[in-house]
């Protein structure tokens, strides 16, 4: 995978390391807060082997707790991502894998989880999970709290499998798996 280098990407870097090393003082909003920055900086640092038209918005669907699309609502949607406004749409189950770029499972119920991503195996959706087990059901990053602080993981084979490429300067602040020996970051 080649490293894409843009200005506004850069930008998004410092602020993610800023958000990363804040304890969450304030519970579940405030993590909520966290995970949103960090879902932006993913979007912002992606790049997606199919492209799509400049005029269209690049969605966000989202299943799980209604606190979160509440949250991702108020932060993020509305925002210019790469000529894309972002937009965010509650996956109810039945929609279309195709209708996102980007598919945020907000839940840690396995059942609901495993299918929803087999479904995107095909599409080119980046997959991003707060479950302990979201990589091995075939996600591709998973964000959790370590010691009060944002944190995240990422399967590199579950990228490449999505066709989604994600900047090592954005990657080399969370754990890799799937790096195959000799084989640089992004």
């Amino acid at each position: 995978m080649k490293s894409r280098c843009h200005l506004g990407r850069l930008a998004v870097v410092p602020l993610l390391s800023a958000l990363c090393s804040l304890a969450v003082l304030g519970g579940v909003e405030a993590e909520d807060e966290l995970k949103s920055a960090t879902l932006l900086a993913f979007v912002q640092n992606a790049h997606w082997s199919d492209r799509f038209a400049a005029d269209t918005p690049l969605t966000v669907g989202v299943m799980g707790r209604p606190a979160f699309i509440r949250q991702l609502r108020t932060s993020v949607e509305g925002k210019s991502v790469n000529g894309h406004l972002l937009r965010i749409v509650e996956w109810n189950g039945t929609a279309d894998p195709n209708c996102c770029q980007v598919f945020y499972c907000a839940t840690e119920k396995s059942a609901e989880i495993k299918p929803v991503l087999q479904s995107f195996n095909a599409a080119h959706v980046l997959t991003i999970g707060e479950w302990d087990g979201f990589l091995d059901a075939g996600g591709a990053v998973n964000l959790f709290l370590t010691d009060g602080h944002m944190a995240f993981e990422v399967n590199l084979r579950a990228l490449d499998k999505a066709g989604v490429e994600i900047s090592s300067r954005l990657l080399r602040f969370g754990q890799i798996r799937g790096r195959t020996k000799g084989r640089p970051l992004p």
